[in-house]
């Protein structure tokens, strides 16, 4: 596939020994560092619930998966991100000065700077728990402990105090050891016997409490009750949530599939397939990308964390600079994009001077100074065009990317247009590998990886015949093979670049617009080359959790590699495109 956008990375670091590599300075340090700036009240959780993995276990009743861990790896004199002092949590911006009074993803950082809990915050709007996480609908009564989510932690002293495990039961003893019975804890009740309550109503009956033993709002007293957490259920009579490809279900007790109804934050539409990027029950609630719940999203195009929100535009720009910043309303940058790319207008206001954009998700605000207005008559727009069985992204008249399998919506030939690829109006394309997690294995062997060389043409590749070294790092470093393989044909040509043949880099490392081949980062060989990236992309950007890591899949704008990897707003989607061919080519086997 011919590589028609340019890339970018926002961050630089240096690998140890053996692998060769060469630090390189961004010539842009002061907006590469806001970009790690948060938005306002955005989502920091890099995992969902739709995520089939151990992190929906019970064991330790811990949240494990937020951004909030103490930055010890990078130690240095300025603090920078999360940091935690005795039990108090603080955050620390780019530029080593103390947050106050401020939201850093969904916590409130105090006039003290230190992170709140069990408390209202931010003028009294808004309430946290005892986690420092928002609660939704909290009321200012007593009852708002019922909504918020404590810490269970095994107690480990001799008199016990707060939450002990027996077996696989959980139970809560006060300061003076007292086992609690008969009372809340948080979002959990204890019973009369003083066992953690689950899947059962309790309380007099007036609350229910899922299978992870949180309370469940609007519970009602029908089979459906068991409004519980999401997992794949692997028995033969379907119960609870089920995905299909990347569509999730729920089936009731009695095996029967909800539909136009709410499954703890989740809305299962009239086909009975989860809700995405779009206006729910009735248009009163918009859920976004992961199906959850989004507060306060407008129906003017403006959603939570610069996320469309809106199919609605007003006309397109062009990107006249080599890579220019996305603002939120704030003037807090929130990515950057590659030059010629089209972006969208919509019909929100400007604000401080910028006008309003949408491009790959991404809703913001650009600079007028560093865009073209542009129109159908004089300059190709992007769209997305069907021929009866695929889905082709077209970037420009004679290059495109094959996304998706064709649906059902699409007029054969017809152009469909959309800011983020996924929303279409009356319909949603569903994009394979784009969104889906890159920690998981492929189900494909080194023997198809090498054969894939040969069916794409790339038999002459300096990367033929590295099947075993793809799945080495795979196992070695937790990376998906399919997607290095991927990724690496993307920015090296399958190994044929000449950045490739001359630093065996692969992978677009240290790559900037503005010098490619001359900051590209040095390997030593091809083996080095494919292990080294695959370390580097693990720890900055599918372990990590902060920046310049948005989550473990490709992603786009707004979340996933593409927000920080690449200032191509189409980057991720084109990687997948890659995964989607290879796929199709080798039978299947990963979808």
């Amino acid at each position: 596939m011919k590589k028609n956008i340019k890339k970018s990375l926002m961050v630089l670091t240096v690998l140890a020994t053996p692998i060769t590599v060469n630090a390189v300075s961004d010539n842009n340090d002061a907006q590469a560092a806001q970009v790690k700036e948060t938005a306002k009240k955005q989502a920091v959780t890099t995992t969902t619930a739709k995520q089939n993995t151990t992190n929906k276990q019970t064991t330790t009743k811990q949240s494990t998966t937020t951004t909030k861990q103490a930055t010890t790896s990078k130690a240095a004199a300025k603090k920078v991100g999360w940091t935690q002092v005795g039990n108090t949590w603080y955050y620390y911006n780019a530029q080593g000065q103390q947050v106050k009074n401020a939201w850093v993803g969904s916590y409130w950082l105090g006039s003290d700077g230190k992170m709140a809990s069990n408390t209202w915050v931010d003028g009294g709007k808004y309430y946290v728990g005892s986690q420092g996480w928002w609660v939704k609908d909290a009321k200012k009564t007593a009852q708002t402990a019922k909504s918020t989510t404590t810490t269970k932690s095994t107690a480990t002293s001799a008199n016990k105090s707060g939450w002990s495990k027996v077996g696989n039961t959980w139970y809560y003893y006060d300061a003076k050891g007292n086992q609690v019975k008969n009372a809340w804890i948080g979002s959990y009740w204890l019973g009369s016997d003083g066992k953690m309550a689950t899947n059962s109503w309790v309380d007099g009956g007036k609350y229910f409490v899922g299978n992870q033993g949180w309370w469940v709002k609007d519970a009602k007293k029908t089979s459906e009750s068991a409004k519980t957490t999401k997992s794949t259920t692997t028995t033969a009579k379907k119960s609870g949530w089920v995905q299909t490809g990347n569509v999730w279900y729920h089936y009731d007790s009695k095996g029967a599939l909800t539909k136009n109804a709410w499954v703890g934050s989740y809305w299962l539409g009239s086909d009975g397939k989860m809700v995405t990027n779009g206006w729910v029950d009735g248009g009163k609630y918009y859920v976004g990308k992961q199906g959850w719940w989004v507060k306060d999203a407008q129906k003017g195009g403006k959603a939570q964390g610069g996320e469309a929100a809106s199919n609605q535009y007003t006309g397109h720009y062009k990107v006249t600079g080599l890579y220019i910043p996305v603002y939120d309303s704030n003037g807090k940058i929130l990515s950057h994009i590659s030059q010629g790319t089209i972006i969208f207008k919509d019909n929100r206001a400007s604000a401080s001077g910028r006008i309003p954009v949408q491009v790959a998700g991404l809703v913001g605000y650009v600079n007028p100074s560093q865009v073209q207005a542009v129109n159908s008559s004089t300059t190709f727009i992007p769209d997305y065009v069907s021929d009866g069985k695929y889905v082709y992204h077209r970037y420009s008249k004679n290059s495109s990317v094959r996304v998706a399998h064709h649906h059902s919506s699409m007029q054969v030939g017809k152009s469909y247009y959309s800011a983020d690829g996924i929303n279409f109006g009356s319909f949603k394309l569903d994009h394979p590998f784009q969104f889906s997690n890159l920690k998981t294995k492929t189900n494909y062997t080194a023997a198809d990886i090498n054969k894939l060389y040969t069916l794409m043409g790339a038999s002459n590749s300096m990367l033929a015949g590295k099947g075993a070294t793809f799945k080495a790092a795979e196992q070695k470093y937790g990376v998906n093979a399919l997607y290095l393989v991927a990724h690496s044909a993307l920015e090296s040509a399958w190994g044929k670049s000449n950045i490739a043949k001359a630093k065996n880099n692969f992978f677009g490392i240290a790559a900037y617009d503005s010098s490619p081949y001359t900051s590209a980062t040095k390997f030593d060989n091809v083996d080095a080359g494919i292990l080294g990236a695959a370390r580097w992309i693990n720890e900055k950007y599918l372990s990590n959790s902060s920046y310049p890591a948005r989550g473990a899949h490709l992603g786009n704008k707004v979340s996933g590699m593409n927000v920080n990897y690449a200032t191509a707003p189409h980057w991720g989607e084109s990687i997948a495109s890659i995964m989607f061919d290879a796929n199709e080519k080798l039978g299947r086997k990963d979808k």
